[in-house]
């Protein structure tokens, strides 16, 4: 995590309930000047509205947004504060006749401090398509062109909501190449994304949005530290019923090349393991990929919740 500045994005305390129904609850978090901040959560966590909220798309209920130092008030963002800000929505579309040169030329237009048309094109690395119409991009181009047209006015703060959606993998890689480049110019950024992988790649610091609130928040190893298990892994002469016998093991996964334990107290496991079979190979101790962190986090929340809602209507 970078050292404590002065944020460029904070929201304290933001409330927003469509149709009585609350989807953002007390909701607060911060961001620091060169910071990528990936917000997860499962479909339906509130995570568009949140980001809307703070653009000014939809008005909160209650709570503050500052960007770039500046209080919000409502729905509405000043002209030179929108010139800060890059926008890179996941329903994005743009004129389907107009040519990526076009486009570029357009969005260039609005930032006099920005992009010019052809170094757009470069950003999107759709030099050999400049003269290709909109909707005859397939879908990994359109999203290069999105992303290079959120960079038009050289922003401050990026919001890039599903950034390598409908990609390959080498396309991915190269945006993601690009997010390290701007976060190494200062550049602030608020990511949204269902690669787990992407997250652990890109983000300084996590923050698991579920059912409204944050019930998380912290380095993507400080995330997965927060599960209740280790991987071990190794090639053992033991039986599974011996490994699975053994303190601490959750769960067994067999391989051709070896077993995968599962295990909440990975010390005893190790220590246990080479007293009864001396002669273990390619012994490894891991933590868990970010998915599961994710998953058990997320289900956790989902189960502390069921309980308070039976508690609810036992009361």
């Amino acid at each position: 995590m970078k050292p404590q500045t002065e944020a460029v994005l904070r929201v304290c305390s933001l409330d927003k309930a469509f149709a009585g129904k609350r989807v953002l609850n007390n909701i607060d978090l911060s961001l620091t000047a060169g910071e990528v901040l990936c917000i997860l959560g499962p479909n339906g966590a509130g995570k568009t509205t949140l980001i809307s909220a703070i653009l000014g798309l939809i008005a909160a209920d209650a709570g503050e947004i500052h960007l770039l130092g500046q209080l919000q008030q409502g729905a509405e963002r000043s002209v030179a504060l929108r010139q800060q800000l890059g926008v890179m929505l996941q329903i994005g579309s743009l004129p389907a006749t107009l040519t990526v040169a076009e486009q570029c030329d357009l969005f260039a237009s609005y930032y006099p401090a920005g992009y010019r048309a052809p170094e757009l094109v470069a950003l999107a690395g759709l030099e050999d398509h400049a003269k290709q119409r909109f909707g005859r991009l397939s879908g990994g181009q359109k999203q290069r062109l999105l992303f290079a047209l959120a960079l038009a006015g050289k922003p401050r703060l990026l919001f890039l909501d599903e950034p390598t959606l409908g990609m390959d993998v080498e396309a991915r890689r190269n945006l993601w190449q690009q997010i390290h480049q701007l976060q190494q110019q200062g550049v602030s950024i608020v990511l949204t994304t269902h690669y787990l992988e992407e997250a652990e790649q890109l983000a300084d610091r996590i923050m698991v949005l579920h059912q409204g609130k944050f019930i998380a928040d912290g380095s993507p190893g400080e995330l997965k530290a927060l599960t209740r298990y280790k991987l071990v892994q190794c090639c053992s002469a033991l039986s599974d019923a011996a490994l699975l016998a053994l303190p601490g093991v959750l769960q067994l996964n067999r391989q051709q090349d070896g077993v995968t334990m599962h295990s909440s107290h990975a010390e005893q496991t190790v220590r246990a393991l080479l007293s009864q079979d001396p002669g273990v190979s390619q012994l490894e101790v891991r933590q868990v990929a970010l998915e599961q962190a994710f998953l058990q986090l997320t289900g956790d929340a989902a189960a502390a919740q069921a309980g308070a809602d039976n508690q609810e209507q036992v009361a």
